[in-house]
C-alpha cells in the first residue's frame, strides 16, 4: 500500500515512476544504479541536454553515506527502503536517503538518526556526492565537473561545480551543513613509505556533521548527534546555465540571501558597491575591529537590493545580510598602495631566503626585488639583493659556457633566470645582464626546442610549465629596446621572438591537448600559461587577421579555465584565485593536499585576463584583473606588512607540517629535489580558510614558498605603472588606478600613485584627455594606450 501511494503521488507531481532506476520529469531525469547511487543527471532544455556524470561502479559512487572516526573512513552500502528511498547504517548511525522532485529540481532528502546508546561526535559524517570530478585525460576532462565553489553559511549551504565547457551545476540546501571536503588522490612514494599527494580529485563530500574548529561563518553546533536525535536536509541539484545566473537560479529553489559583488577590492576611501538577493534584507558592514559602517541601500527590483559603503582605510570589511531567518556573509577589502606592496615585497625577498636549488620557485623573490629597485630604488637593500643574486647565479651556472650546471632539463629554471636578468637589466641598465639572458636563451633553444616548436623536457612539452615562451618574448622586447642604441641586438631579438612564436604556434595547434610537469590533469598552470602566452603573442601582432587568430585561441582556453577560478566567491581574499591543491607539500612542507587560492601561480591567469582586456576591450577582463590584484596584495598582511605564502580555501584540514629545519644545510647551500615533510619533525593541527605563513626564514633545504612572488611580477606588469579609463554603455567613464573628471568632451585623469605614468583608454566617443601634464586626443571606439 505504501508503494502504491508513493506511485500515485509521483504521477500527480508529473514524475515517471515506472522503474526504481529512473526518476524523471519533463525537465530532468536521474538514473540510479542498482546500488542506489546516481549514475547521471540529465537536464533538458531548449538548447538540448546537459548531462552531469557521476562515478559508476567505484568506491566513490554516490551519493553514499560515510563517516570518519578515529582517522578512518567508512562507507556504507544502501539498502532499498521504499520507492526511491534507501537506508544505510554505520555503528548505530542510520542514514536515510530519498530522491525526489523539490521545487522542480532533482533533489535528495537526507536524515541522520543516532540509534546508538551514546552521543556521536565524528571527525566527519555526511555524503560522498559521487559527481565525477576525476580529470585525468584529454578530451574526457571537458565533461568532468570541478568543485569550484562550496560555501557554508550559518543557516544554509550553496555551491557550484563547473566543467571546462562552462556548464555549471549548482548545489543548494536551505538547512545548515557543517562543512565540505574533497578527497584528493595519492601521487607517488619518495622515499617509501612516504606519500606525496597527486593532482586529481576523487570525490566531493558534503559533511553534514563535522568536528570543530570550523570557520566562524560555518554553523558551530553540527559537531554531534545525540542519542535518538535526528537531523534532516534537502539538497538540490540546480542547472545554473551561464555562471552569471548563479544567484537567480539558486534563489528560485531556496529562500536565502546571497551577496554578489562584481568588484571586491578597492582603494581606501573608495565606495564599495554590491548586491543582495533576498527579501527585504538587513545589511551591515563592519571593519576588522567590529565597528559598523554607514551604508546606503536601493531596491533595484523585487528581491534585489544594491548596497553602497565607503571603505575608509586599508583592511578587510565583513558584510552580513539577513533575510527571513537566513544570513549570508561576504568580505570586501581596501588595499594599500602598490608602492607599499612592492616595498614590503622586497623586504620579504630578503627575509624569506632565496635558495640555490633544483627549483626556480625557491629564488622567485628576486622578481619582486628587481621590480621594486626599478621604481622605488633603495641603495642599501638593492645592493643586498644584487650581491646575493650573483652568489646564487654563480652557484647554479657554468658562467663560461653560460648554461645551467644542474637539472638542465628543468627548462623552466632557465626561463625564469632569463626573466630575472631582463628585469634586473631594466632596473639597472647593465648590459651584462641582457647578454647573459640572451646566451641562456640561445642555449635553451638549441638544446630543448623541438622541430615542431615546442620547448620540451625529454619529450614532454614544457612550454607551459611556468611560461618558457613568455620569458623568451620578454627578452626579445628588451633586446628590441637595446637595439635602438646598439644594432647588435636586432638579430638576437628576432631569433628569440621567432623561437617563442614557434612554441606558441604549437600550443595553438594542440587545441587544448596540452602537456605539463607531473601527473596529468586539467591543470591550472598548463591552461593559464598557454592562454597567457598566446595572448602576449597576439598583442605583438600588427596584422589584424593574425591578432584575431591568436586572440580567439587564447579566449577559448581562458574561458575553459573558468572552472578552476574563484569567479563568484563573495570574498576579496580569494576572488580570482585559481584552485591549485598539490603545492603545499612542496612549498611549505604541509600535508595533505588542500586548495591554495590565491597561490603564487594564480598570477598566471591574471596575466591572461590583462591581455584579454587589452585585446578585446571587454571590461569584465579588466575587473577580473583588478580583483585579482586586490587578492594578491592581501597576501601581504595589511597590518604587519609581512608576506604570507597562500590562502587555504578548505574549511577543515587535519594537517601535518614539518616544524624543524634541515640541520645539514645553510640557506646558501645547494639543495636538490623535493624533501618529504615527514623526513623532519612534524606537528599535527586542524585549520581551514586562512593564510599560511612562509617557511624560508627558517627552513634551509629546498622549499618553494617563494613562488608567491609570481603575483607581484604580474602586478608589476599589469597595474604598478598603468591606469585605465573605460567609457561604459550608460555614458559614465570609469577609472582604474586613477580618478576621472569629465567636462564636456574633455577628461582630466589623475593617477592614484606617482609611478603610474601610462594611461590606457577604451572610449566610445572622442575626448581630449589630460594626464600627468600631457594632453592627447582619443579615438572613438579605440582600445589604445594614450600615454
Amino acid at each position: 500500500m505504501k508503494n502504491i501511494l508513493l506511485f500515485a503521488l509521483c504521477v500527480a507531481c508529473g514524475l515517471s515512476a515506472w522503474a526504481q532506476n529512473k526518476l524523471k520529469t519533463s525537465g530532468w531525469e536521474i538514473s540510479l544504479s542498482p546500488k542506489g547511487c546516481i549514475e547521471q543527471i540529465v537536464f533538458k532544455g531548449k538548447e538540448g541536454k546537459d548531462t552531469i556524470p557521476f562515478f559508476r561502479g567505484k568506491e566513490n559512487d554516490g551519493p553514499s553515506f560515510y563517516t570518519r572516526v578515529a582517522d578512518k573512513n567508512r562507507i556504507a552500502q544502501w539498502v532499498s527502503d521504499g520507492l526511491y528511498s534507501y537506508r544505510a547504517e554505520i555503528d548505530g548511525i542510520e542514514c536515510k536517503l530519498t530522491y525526489l522532485d523539490y521545487k522542480g529540481v532533482p533533489s535528495i532528502k537526507v536524515r541522520l538518526t543516532n540509534r546508538s546508546h551514546v552521543p556521536f561526535q565524528p571527525q566527519k559524517a555526511g555524503l560522498k556526492m559521487g559527481i565525477d570530478t576525476y580529470m585525468d585525460k584529454y578530451p574526457d576532462w571537458f565533461g568532468k565537473y570541478f568543485p569550484t565553489l562550496m560555501r557554508n553559511e550559518k543557516t544554509h549551504f550553496y555551491g557550484y561545480l563547473q566543467n571546462p565547457n562552462e556548464h555549471t551545476l549548482g548545489i543548494v540546501c536551505e538547512q545548515p551543513i557543517a562543512s565540505w571536503s574533497v578527497d584528493y588522490n595519492l601521487g607517488y612514494q619518495d622515499p617509501a613509505p612516504h606519500w606525496f599527494m597527486g593532482h586529481r580529485i576523487e570525490s566531493l563530500n558534503l559533511d553534514l556533521l563535522n568536528r570543530l574548529p570550523l570557520p566562524a561563518r560555518h554553523p558551530q553546533n553540527l559537531y554531534e548527534l545525540r542519542q535518538d536525535e535526528s537531523k534532516e536536509w534537502i539538497i538540490s541539484f540546480v542547472n545554473v546555465g551561464a555562471l552569471d545566473n548563479l544567484e537567480k537560479a539558486m534563489t528560485k529553489v531556496a529562500a536565502l540571501p546571497m551577496i554578489y559583488a562584481e568588484q571586491t577590492s578597492y582603494r581606501p576611501g573608495e565606495e564599495g558597491v554590491f548586491e543582495v538577493t533576498g527579501s527585504a534584507p538587513v545589511v551591515t558592514v563592519k571593519n576588522d575591529k567590529g565597528t559598523p559602517l554607514q551604508t546606503t541601500t536601493k531596491v533595484l527590483s523585487a528581491g534585489k537590493t544594491q548596497v553602497k559603503v565607503i571603505l575608509p582605510e586599508a583592511g578587510l570589511y565583513t558584510v552580513c545580510a539577513k533575510s527571513k531567518g537566513k544570513e549570508a556573509e561576504a568580505i570586501l577589502d581596501a588595499h594599500h598602495t602598490w608602492k607599499w606592496t612592492f616595498e614590503k615585497g622586497r623586504l620579504a625577498a630578503l627575509k624569506y631566503h632565496q635558495k640555490p636549488t633544483s627549483h626556480a620557485e625557491s629564488w622567485y623573490g628576486f622578481y619582486t626585488a628587481f621590480i621594486a629597485a626599478r621604481y622605488f630604488p633603495d641603495a642599501k637593500l638593492d645592493k643586498q639583493v644584487n650581491d646575493y643574486f650573483e652568489l646564487l647565479f654563480n652557484k647554479l651556472h657554468d658562467t663560461a659556457k653560460m648554461e645551467p650546471l644542474y637539472h638542465a632539463s628543468r627548462i623552466q629554471n632557465t626561463a625564469t633566470t632569463i626573466g630575472l636578468l631582463v628585469d634586473r637589466y631594466e632596473a639597472q641598465g647593465k648590459g651584462d645582464d641582457l647578454k647573459r639572458a640572451s646566451m641562456l636563451a640561445d642555449w635553451l633553444i638549441k638544446t630543448w626546442q623541438r622541430e615542431d616548436g615546442a620547448y620540451h623536457n625529454h619529450g614532454t612539452i614544457y612550454t607551459s610549465v611556468i611560461y618558457v615562451a613568455k620569458s623568451m618574448l620578454e627578452l626579445a622586447v628588451a633586446e628590441v629596446e637595446a637595439g635602438k642604441h646598439d644594432t647588435c641586438w636586432q638579430a638576437a631579438s628576432q631569433r628569440h621572438y621567432d623561437s617563442a612564436k614557434r612554441a606558441i604556434d604549437q600550443l595553438v595547434a594542440s587545441q587544448g591537448d596540452f602537456q605539463t610537469e607531473g601527473e596529468l590533469t586539467f591543470e591550472d598552470g598548463m591552461i593559464s600559461c598557454s592562454a597567457l602566452q598566446i595572448g602576449m603573442l597576439a598583442l605583438m601582432q600588427e596584422d589584424a587577421a593574425l591578432r584575431k587568430h591568436y586572440t580567439d585561441a587564447m579566449l577559448d582556453i581562458l574561458n575553459s579555465h573558468s572552472c578552476l577560478t574563484q569567479l563568484r566567491v563573495p570574498d576579496a581574499r580569494r576572488r580570482q584565485g585559481t584552485m591549485r591543491y598539490w603545492e603545499a607539500q612542496y612549498d611549505v612542507f604541509l600535508l595533505p593536499n588542500m586548495f591554495n587560492s590565491p597561490h603564487g601561480w594564480s598570477g598566471w591567469r591574471a596575466y591572461a585576463t590583462y591581455y584579454a582586456y587589452l585585446l578585446t576591450g571587454e571590461e569584465k577582463w579588466l575587473m577580473q584583473t583588478f580583483n585579482a590584484m586586490g587578492a594578491f596584495a592581501n597576501l601581504i598582511d595589511y597590518r604587519t606588512g609581512d608576506l604570507r605564502w597562500a590562502f587555504v580555501v578548505d574549511p577543515y584540514i587535519e594537517a601535518e607540517q614539518a616544524c624543524s629545519a634541515d640541520s645539514k644545510l645553510t640557506f646558501s647551500d645547494l639543495s636538490f629535489g623535493n624533501p618529504h615533510p615527514q623526513l623532519y619533525d612534524t606537528r599535527r593541527f586542524i585549520f581551514g580558510e586562512r593564510y599560511v605563513n612562509m617557511i624560508s626564514d627558517w627552513q634551509t633545504v629546498n622549499s618553494q614558498d617563494n613562488d608567491v612572488h609570481e603575483v607581484f611580477k604580474c602586478m608589476g606588469e599589469a597595474v604598478l605603472t598603468n591606469a585605465f579609463i573605460v567609457e561604459r554603455s550608460d555614458g559614465t567613464v570609469a577609472g582604474y588606478n586613477c580618478r576621472v573628471k569629465r567636462s564636456g568632451d574633455r577628461l582630466t585623469v589623475v593617477p592614484d600613485e606617482k609611478q603610474i605614468t601610462h594611461l590606457h583608454a577604451n572610449l566610445k566617443n572622442p575626448y581630449m584627455v589630460s594626464f600627468c601634464g600631457n594632453e592627447k586626443q582619443s579615438k572613438a571606439g579605440a582600445v589604445e594606450w594614450l600615454f
